[in-house]
């Protein structure tokens, strides 16, 4: 397992290949692998949800709204990376998944308002796009207050007046964005309505998302605090927290395994619970025994990512199948 200094050091030659204001610069602040994670694929899991359950599949809406969710997710990893800039200067914890997007701290983008900009940009191309759904496929208030929610809460994660992540309430607004609101909003998209079938896959991934950024935090609290950064670590402690990261893979599960009750295939359900159970298990271990502390962390990153992505996956795969049956049935 490598260690901080080793962790650095492998950073800071991945960011050596980043040419001063070169277009892999403005690239690596978009994030655009994580948005992959906590935007675009919760988004497709909602939207061939609606296919699975008899609904007619739109790839207009479904292609605009893939958009939407990545450009805004992208804009907001950029504005992020803007406003915690202070944050991350003073940040020599971080491990191999946290610390920020260090592009600027490491002078990669020379100006660092064109950063900001940059974010702006990429809102501003959002935001045609998802009144063309408005106005051409959806027209119906749910539509607007589903964008607008998530562009306003995406954005005022860090940046002033709000600055919701550093009074207490960013893991709320990963946990509401990443998690519910790209699935409910796949859905919807498709079917211009609501089920209760959306409610255990939204709460699995909400739970999910949840510990993606708990267990990011871990080795950034030392400094998240020296900033005034309020995140759950700084307010409840590692002890605490790993407690609330076994409690979210509970709730993941128990959201799986009652799916079914409420029109969810089992087999989709079941299934992605089964892949998520062993390496789960495994995370749970390792948190009870306290590998949070010092370089454990980074394989307990690593393999939060992996149940997160097991869990997207899982359903994406068991609900594909869930539209190839009913396709053959027909």
């Amino acid at each position: 397992m490598p260690t901080f200094d080793e962790v650095h050091q492998a950073y800071d030659e991945r960011l050596a290949k980043s040419r001063p204001d070169s277009p892999r610069a403005f690239y690596e602040i978009a994030v655009p692998r994580f948005t992959l994670m906590a935007a675009v694929l919760p988004f497709a899991v909602g939207s061939v949800l609606a296919a699975a359950q008899g609904g007619a599949f739109s790839w207009p809406i479904f292609l605009l709204g893939t958009a939407v969710v990545f450009l805004v997710n992208c804009a907001t990893n950029a504005a992020n990376t803007y406003f915690d800039y202070e944050t991350d200067v003073q940040n020599r914890e971080f491990s191999a998944y946290s610390g920020g997007i260090r592009i600027l701290v490491q002078g990669k983008i020379t100006n660092r308002r064109h950063a900001l900009y940059f974010a702006a940009a990429l809102m501003a191309l959002a935001a045609p796009l998802g009144l063309a759904i408005y106005f051409f496929y959806r027209p119906t208030p749910w539509t607007l207050a589903m964008g607008f929610f998530g562009a306003l809460a995406g954005w005022f994660y860090t940046s002033p007046p709000f600055k919701l992540c550093y009074r207490g309430l960013g893991e709320l607004v990963i946990a509401s964005c990443s998690g519910l609101l790209t699935v409910v909003s796949g859905y919807y998209l498709q079917a211009g309505r609501f089920d209760w079938a959306i409610v255990p896959v939204a709460l699995a991934m909400a739970a999910g998302v949840l510990n993606v950024i708990l267990i990011n935090e871990f080795a950034d609290r030392p400094s998240d605090a020296r900033s005034g950064k309020i995140t759950w670590l700084v307010r409840f402690g590692p002890q605490r927290a790993a407690q609330l990261y076994q409690v979210d893979q509970i709730v993941t599960l128990l959201a799986l395994l009652t799916a079914p009750l409420l029109g969810l295939p089992w087999y989709a359900a079941w299934g992605t619970a089964a892949l998520m159970l062993v390496p789960a298990g495994r995370n749970r271990q390792a948190m009870r025994a306290g590998a949070w502390a010092g370089d454990g962390i980074n394989q307990i990153t690593l393999n939060t990512f992996a149940v997160h992505l097991a869990l997207e996956l899982g359903l994406l795969a068991g609900l594909l199948v869930a539209v190839g049956l009913r396709f053959l049935g027909n």
